[in-house]
């Protein structure tokens, strides 16, 4: 965070100096010192907001040079427009242009550099490993020869690829290049002094694999062959996902329906992201007042919540803080609730704490438009037609808030004595009803009704 901090004022200063050639004032020193700090306080904000600095990737990996890249175009474009709408224009708008990518040179480039360092540290010692030609330049072998290069006893160092595949031919991965194909086994492996060839690839059938095998023996090389990951993992049958207490031997132990058509898939995700990266751009002073508020009154920012998504499997759902913490209690809140704070129960009415979760529909955990992603706990009580929910995506709206409106208020008003038998027993039944229906039915332009019905539910 720091270091984030002091690139963005190196960044903004080398922009504004590029702009002047380097003749300040003060005043040109006045208006930069402005335009920084409201750099840092937006790059802490949406830094924080997406887990930037929470070690939640490797640094120097792919998720965190995105994580850390998208933070960083979100910074600059908050700088382009609180530069834009000051009174007193602080300095050129050309500057948070030309800014911005300074500043995504020096994270990525200094966070890349530091992935390198930390991987060459952490290579093994090699110096007694088995030494060993990988056949197959491809994805399996590309996987197979990082393992090697990577485990911790150091039993295996791959000294050379062999690939059949001309295109692949000058190929160096992770440091090892194709030195041939399946035809110059011998003279690789005296050059490298191979005592093992891994066969690779799903494309090897046995009539290759027999000759390569002979070609390696008659050279003195052990040879072994990886399986495809297919079969290397067994599936967890579809029941044990979600356990539930009601079923049929009729449905065979399935636990959700056949997913939709490819192209109907395609379309919705399309959609998806479409509209939520539209919404991200449009509600970004949300995104970042909301997160701004949160940290002055002493919470978190972010909740997150473990729920049942597509086919069963498990995701963590965002929600801006809206809670108490550390509070305990029931899971489920009426509209009354002690353990919510003030300003949460402005977020609860207004729906606003349910922003983060156009992330999840960004990473495909998510739709738009879906039945509401249930927790865990009481998923595992679904009965077999209920599962059938889970055939989709969950949803950030969904038809059933239509018909029940705000959930808390609803519960407050029925005012049962025990708010989780009231759930599970009379309004979860008739949500899944609802949801079910809408997993039936599901059209794109039947999302676009909702869309527009929640708006208008939510405005009106």
């Amino acid at each position: 965070m720091a270091w984030d901090a002091a690139a963005w004022a190196v960044a903004l200063f080398t922009a504004l100096g590029l702009r002047y050639e380097f003749e300040l004032d003060a005043e040109d020193a006045f208006g930069i010192a402005q335009l920084i700090a409201v750099a840092v306080v937006a790059q802490v904000l949406i830094g924080v907001a997406l887990q930037v600095y929470r070690g939640r990737h490797c640094i120097g990996s792919i998720e965190n040079i995105v994580d850390t890249a998208a933070s960083i175009a979100l910074s600059g474009f908050v700088v382009f427009v609180a530069n834009v709408v000051s009174i007193a224009e602080w300095i050129p708008r050309s500057v948070a242009i030309i800014g911005t990518p300074i500043m995504l040179l020096i994270a990525v480039g200094s966070r890349i550099g530091v992935g390198l360092h930390r991987a060459r540290r952490s290579l093994p010692d090699h110096s007694t490993a088995q030494r060993v030609i990988i056949f197959g330049a491809g994805i399996g072998g590309q996987q197979l020869s990082w393992s090697m290069l990577t485990d911790p006893e150091a039993r295996y160092l791959p000294v050379a690829f062999l690939d059949d595949d001309p295109q692949r031919r000058g190929l160096r991965v992770s440091g090892v290049g194709v030195h041939g194909t399946s035809a110059d086994i011998a003279e690789v492996a005296a050059r490298t002094r191979a005592v093992l060839l891994a066969i690779t690839g799903h494309h090897v059938d046995g009539a290759a694999i027999h000759e390569l095998s002979r070609a390696a023996a008659d050279v003195g090389l052990e040879v072994k062959v990886v399986a495809p990951l297919a079969e290397s993992l067994r599936p967890v049958p579809a029941a044990l996902l979600i356990p539930s207490q009601a079923g049929s031997a009729a449905d065979g132990g399935r636990a959700v329906p056949p997913r939709p058509a490819p192209v109907e898939s395609r379309a919705k995700r399309f959609v998806d992201v479409t509209l939520s990266l539209t919404a991200l751009v449009v509600l970004l002073p949300a995104f970042v007042v909301i997160p701004l508020v949160l940290v002055v009154t002493g919470g978190e920012v972010l909740y997150r919540a473990k729920r049942v998504g597509l086919g069963g499997e498990i995701f963590t759902m965002f929600k801006f803080t809206t809670m108490v913490p550390g509070e305990g209690g029931p899971r489920l809140t009426r509209a009354g609730d002690p353990r919510i704070t003030p300003f949460g129960r402005w977020l609860r009415m207004t729906k606003l704490n349910e922003l983060p979760q156009l992330v999840n529909v960004l990473r495909g955990e998510m739709s738009l438009v879906g039945p509401r992603p249930e927790d865990p706990r009481y998923a595992a009580l679904y009965s077999a037609e209920q599962r059938k929910v889970l055939a989709v995506r969950p949803g950030l709206i969904s038809l059933a808030f239509l018909r029940f409106g705000d959930e808390e208020a609803y519960i407050e008003r029925a005012d049962p004595a025990d708010i989780e038998s009231y759930y599970l027993n009379e309004l979860l039944p008739e949500k899944l009803a609802i949801e079910l229906r809408y997993v039936r039915t599901w059209t794109l332009r039947g999302d676009f009704r909702i869309l527009a019905r929640t708006v208008k539910h939510l405005l009106l």
